[in-house]
């Protein structure tokens, strides 16, 4: 699918409202190395649900070189795994090799975004429960993820800080099943770089 010498086409799956607008900021960051990688604007699925359908979608339509899920994990929880599943047993050889396509968030998408402004280790799911949280980090009071707190939160958010927020994540596991835990900084990582193995491993591992 891959040609020498032109710009490796991807997209980029967004569960929902704070992953799109957070993903398209980074991507926008003079670190991402455009002469290697061309990035689509993130799909807002609007939901863990529509993800499967998305993704088969994009798949069969051949047109990008690697397509990529950026999801919470939700503590660990049954429902992410179904979902690694789903998308491996229809895609990969093996269903547990789907994961190389996943960027997760562990509980949730925030424990990502607050990493911009400081140490932060969340542990609950619910917006209300993160509130302070983010609050205490953002300046953001009573946060529910409404559409003008989401965009107040990614405009606070700058390059100038992009090595302090690689060195909070790195401090994070990697594990989907440890709360927190993270593989952002795995694929910001690739994303930086004009190494573009990892596409050809997930091409060798599909069917």
């Amino acid at each position: 699918m891959t040609d020498l010498g032109r710009r490796k086409n991807i997209l980029i799956i967004a569960e929902g409202f704070e992953e799109k607008p957070y993903i398209d900021k980074i991507l926008s960051f003079p670190n991402i190395n455009k002469d290697t990688y061309n990035f689509a604007k993130a799909i807002n699925v609007k939901g863990n649900g529509n993800i499967p359908a998305r993704f088969q979608f994009e798949i069969q339509r051949g047109f990008y070189d690697a397509v990529l899920i950026f999801c919470d994990a939700d503590k660990g929880s049954e429902q992410f795994y179904k979902l690694v599943c789903d998308i491996g047993k229809h895609f990969f050889s093996k269903k547990e090799d789907a994961m190389e396509v996943f960027i997760f968030a562990n509980p949730v998408t925030l424990q990502i975004v607050l990493s911009h402004f400081g140490d932060v280790n969340l542990t609950k799911v619910g917006k209300k429960s993160n509130a302070t949280a983010v609050e205490d980090l953002t300046g953001i009071k009573n946060y529910e993820a409404r559409k003008e707190q989401i965009s107040e939160m990614i405009s606070k958010i700058h390059f100038s800080s992009i090595n302090e927020f690689k060195r909070r994540l790195a401090n994070i596991s990697t594990n989907f099943n440890d709360v927190p835990s993270t593989n952002f900084l795995t694929f910001l990582e690739r994303f930086e770089s004009s190494n573009t193995s990892w596409i050809d491993k997930i091409d060798n591992l599909r069917k």
